[in-house]
């Protein structure tokens, strides 16, 4: 059976390849995996966010004196209500 031309321009090119290894280490030519986390990292701020801000919100409520140094900045701000 007769190869077609796109069959023979592939063997030349893998034939290459496996020639530029011969004699090399297997580490020489590997390509290393770059390890990707399956979660995004937005979402990792977001949840972060959601747990550790309620956290610190409940810190400053026990120093009445900050929180309320701090509520009215935000009052002043527009951004809660007294």
């Amino acid at each position: 059976m007769a190869q077609t031309p796109t069959q023979r321009r592939a063997n030349e090119k893998h034939a290459k390849t496996v020639e530029k290894r011969m004699g090399k280490p297997e580490t020489a030519y590997k390509k290393k995996e770059v390890k990707k986390s399956p979660v995004n990292i937005g979402i990792i701020v977001l949840l972060a966010f959601v747990v550790i801000a309620p956290l610190v919100i409940e810190q400053l409520k026990l120093l009445p004196q900050i929180w309320a140094f701090l509520m009215n900045i935000l009052s002043k701000i527009g951004l809660v209500s007294k």
